[in-house]
């Protein structure tokens, strides 16, 4: 016969036992997020993509949602919108994985976590209507510059100080702090950003060339320039990944009008940016090519059929530049390596061209400047070549445990 005492325990264990259960089925999910690096070299700034709509997070709670690294500290990291709805995507963080190594992480709800991240290095772009109507983007290596409808319209006018050309202009920086809105700033009160004063400078002359990464449609063997983007749209501003949209009016091309669209986004830590080009056509389109330009042809060309690249290693006042664009080699079509130096520099370039899938293709591009640190000649920028081009091609290996 049971005690009083003993009802008392058994109704206390009963609803221990209740909040028990009732806690672990309403306890938010978190994940265990394995990464993996295959390949025999050390991989920095590896950026690693949770797509949210694969696990149970509510949007409203996505900003809480944090990674952290095997010791529990807070990693860096950045939602991503990519189709503007207002809902996120995808969650992006970075890590350094050593050749062979797997790494462990989690992603968990961690409301007003107490951690100190440094925000000083970022990725970044912006319209840029002080100058022109510049469109202008950077992250901690590199920063770069096309133009846009105002330059062309001030050309069509006339006026010197105008341009027709989708070219894409390499911005030379030697610090790894943003540098765009500082150099137009001192631009507006008459400080030229083609000096350098310890920070780099833009001695990188584009015109009407490619510059580095411009593309051409390919018809019948013709190359086909668009002109000066005509609208813009940013994506995402940072701090891991910056994308935005170029829009591009139609052209005549390929016996249609063509319209062309670029997606470009930047990661830190990287020397390259990525585009996917996208073409408008009422007909399919064959091939697309995305060039460097040679300058006055006193630099060294390479490329590597295989790894899918083609790079220019020159001389550029008191330092040396090497730029580059990289394919996936299974969408590599041919290299045109024409050395010439014409009167119309629009055709002084090198040149590697694409298959066009769905009247698109992507590729990355980019430059290395030796002043700048991270390069100290033409065989160390061609390694990182190779090593790029196999990190590309070999992705991390991501599993994701819901725990």
């Amino acid at each position: 016969m049971y005690s009083k005492f003993h009802k008392l325990l058994w109704f206390f264990n009963g609803c221990f036992l209740i909040m028990f259960f009732s806690c672990k089925r309403t306890a938010e999910p978190f994940y265990t997020v394995s990464v993996t690096n295959d390949l025999d070299i050390s991989r920095s700034n590896e950026s690693i993509e949770i797509w949210l709509d694969q696990l149970d997070i509510q949007f409203k709670k996505v900003e809480e949602y944090k990674v952290l690294d095997k010791h529990g500290k807070v990693v860096l990291s950045q939602t991503v919108d990519i189709n503007s709805d207002s809902i996120g995507d995808y969650l992006l963080f970075q890590t350094h994985i050593d050749a062979k190594e797997s790494k462990t992480f989690t992603l968990k709800r961690v409301q007003n976590p107490d951690v100190k991240i440094d925000y000083s290095n970022y990725t970044y772009s912006r319209f840029v209507p002080e100058r022109m109507d510049d469109f202008a983007w950077e992250n901690d290596k590199v920063a770069f510059r096309t133009y846009g409808p105002e330059c062309q319209r001030l050309y069509e006018a006339g006026d010197a100080s105008g341009l027709i050309s989708s070219g894409i202009d390499c911005w030379l920086k030697r610090v790894d702090y943003p540098i765009i809105d500082a150099w137009y700033a001192n631009y507006q009160k008459g400080i030229s950003y083609h000096e350098d004063r310890g920070e780099g400078l833009d001695n990188y002359h584009v015109g009407t060339t490619r510059g580095c990464g411009g593309t051409s449609l390919i018809c019948e063997g013709k190359s086909i320039l668009s002109e000066n983007f005509a609208s813009w749209k940013i994506i995402a501003n940072g701090p891991i990944r910056t994308i935005f949209e170029l829009n591009y009016e139609p052209i005549d091309a390929c016996e249609n009008k063509v319209s062309e669209k670029k997606t470009i986004s930047i990661d830190l830590g990287s020397h390259f940016y990525h585009c996917d080009v996208s073409y408008t056509s009422n007909i399919a389109l064959k091939a697309a090519s995305a060039g460097i330009t040679l300058h006055k042809g006193a630099g060294t060309i390479k490329f590597d059929k295989k790894e899918g690249w083609i790079s220019y290693w020159e001389p550029l006042d008191d330092s040396f530049l090497g730029t580059a664009v990289l394919l996936d080699p299974k969408s590599a079509l041919n290299y045109d390596l024409d050395t010439s130096i014409h009167e119309d520099e629009r055709l002084n370039n090198i040149n590697i061209y694409s298959v066009l899938t769905n009247n698109g293709f992507s590729y990355w591009a980019g430059f290395g400047w030796k002043k700048q640190g991270d390069f100290t000649d033409y065989d160390d920028w061609t390694k990182h070549l190779k090593e790029t081009s196999l990190k590309m091609n070999n992705p991390l290996k991501i599993e994701i445990i819901k725990e």
